[in-house]
């Protein structure tokens, strides 16, 4: 039974965060789509693509990393839940196992994600002339809204397994010893 127990523990989570991130690729993309529609402009450093002639992109590149942050975080939550609810009682076990279930779900929700979407438009312009009109592109704008996986899957782990610790900060861990006895008085 002990067996079985850790082999659930070190497995569903990691599954459990590629299925969220599958999850989450596609809500990324359903989110921010559709493309927004750009056209080629001839700048004084050359051709550029902007979704506005108003907003050079700024926005755009925004919202999606946004919307990832804010889709990310939320399902990390859950998977920190689920992973701390199965570790309950082999919490080091479930901290690498939520883990490794936070980075698939990053991995498998950024390439979902960005599968869906064009090509970026930055790399098709020399095959176009200014005042074509192409689609946008969904990305990440950084690095740090990545740690939006690991950030809410290991703030929620920590919540539930502080939640389901039966001792309190004051109390000790051990149990009680028995004191010894008094010594006779004479």
């Amino acid at each position: 039974m002990r067996t079985r127990d850790l082999a659930g523990v070190l497995v569903v989570p990691p599954v459990l965060g590629a299925l969220l991130g599958a999850a989450g690729g596609w809500l990324w993309w359903t989110w921010w789509g559709p493309a927004p529609q750009g056209k080629i402009y001839d700048t004084p450093a050359g051709k550029a693509w902007y979704p506005d002639p108003f907003d050079p992109g700024i926005t755009r590149d925004f919202s999606g990393t946004a919307t990832y942050v804010v889709i990310a975080f939320g399902l990390a939550l859950l998977l920190g839940l689920a992973g701390g609810w199965l570790a309950r009682n082999r919490a080091v076990a479930g901290i690498v196992a939520v883990l490794v279930g936070a980075g698939l779900g990053v991995l498998v929700m950024t390439l979902l994600g960005e599968s869906f979407s064009p090509a970026d438009p930055a790399t098709l312009l020399a095959g176009h002339k200014a005042g074509d009109t192409l689609p946008g592109h969904l990305t990440v704008a950084s690095w740090t809204p990545y740690l939006a996986w690991p950030v809410g899957a290991m703030l929620a782990y920590l919540v539930l397994m502080l939640s389901l610790n039966p001792t309190t900060a004051g109390e000790s861990v051990r149990p009680e010893q028995p004191s010894a006895a008094p010594a006779p008085q004479g």
